[in-house]
């Protein structure tokens, strides 16, 4: 009985694993078939033809794009005043103290032009030819209201020679001198300052241009690498700003303090010849009279 058991169960071990090994192709095979199955649904779903049939992208003509370009170039350059403005921004606090001296510069070459080339330069060579003919007439009132008229240093200057014609020729040159002495300083008046401006505007645009590299380097020691080198260039445009500023505004100021000084000297040269014509002119009137 034992053995026909054995047997038994062995023979139904036998069905059974024969049974599993059957039923595994037919497992396997339905996933396989579902693969191809939904590969077929894919390409029946996007046909090649469809895909073909899309539309490329038309070119864009260069033409187009040149103009584009250009725009947003101008766009982002912007005009003058933002050029200008944003150069003065990279200066730093420097070029505030650099624009009030410019400032003050122009104003002091306004002011002296309109004094020196206006009130001052009287031509005195047809001046003068009215008060020698007034003084050979014997006329010398009619010579002190024509120099009344006038502000002029040489006309204040031969007014005070004719209203002392009647003293001595010693007396006449000391009024001259004195007149001289209260006189000619209105004719370098200020003009010095010009060159002063002109030599600070230069000062504070290399300070400017010292604090910038400070800035620069001390910004780049502490700064990310990555942020080295825009910190860097922001210094640098700061120090070159200032430098540039301050030589704009003191090129011009020294010209002008050349073109005054040089315009006054001619102006007390006449002074100088003209007082010493009047005078021999009342002594040899005295004389004659």
């Amino acid at each position: 009985m034992k053995r026909i058991a054995f047997l038994l169960f062995l023979t139904l071990t036998i069905i059974l694993a024969g049974g599993s090994l059957f039923a595994q192709p037919a497992d396997g095979a339905n996933p396989d078939s579902t693969a191809t199955d939904s590969t077929a649904i894919d390409s029946t779903v996007v046909p090649e033809d469809s895909i073909a049939a899309v539309p490329a992208p038309e070119p864009v003509e260069p033409e187009i794009v040149t103009a584009v370009e250009e725009e947003a170039e101008e766009i982002e350059k912007g005009g003058l005043f933002s050029d200008m403005a944003q150069f003065f921004r990279d200066g730093g606090p420097a070029m505030w103290a650099i624009l009030i001296f410019l400032a003050a510069g122009i104003a002091i070459i306004v002011e002296r032009f309109i004094f020196l080339f206006t009130i001052a330069d009287m031509k005195p060579e047809k001046f003068m030819g009215r008060i020698a003919e007034f003084i050979r007439k014997g006329s010398i009132e009619g010579a002190i209201a024509s120099c009344a008229d006038k502000n002029a240093p040489l006309a204040r200057i031969i007014e005070a020679a004719l209203r002392n014609y009647r003293n001595t020729e010693r007396d006449i040159q000391n009024a001259v001198d004195e007149m001289a002495l209260a006189e000619l300083p209105r004719l370098n008046a200020r003009t010095g300052y010009l060159a002063m401006l002109a030599n600070v505007s230069t000062m504070v645009g290399l300070l400017g241009t010292i604090f910038g590299l400070i800035a620069a380097f001390e910004s780049v020691a502490a700064a990310d690498p990555a942020e080295k080198s825009i910190m860097l260039a922001n210094g640098i445009s700061m120090a070159m700003s200032t430098t540039a500023f301050g030589l704009m505004s003191a090129i011009p100021l020294l010209i002008a303090h050349s073109f005054f000084t040089a315009k006054t000297d001619n102006l007390i040269d006449d002074i100088d010849r003209y007082s010493v014509m009047v005078i021999n002119m009342l002594a040899q009137a005295r004389k004659e009279g």
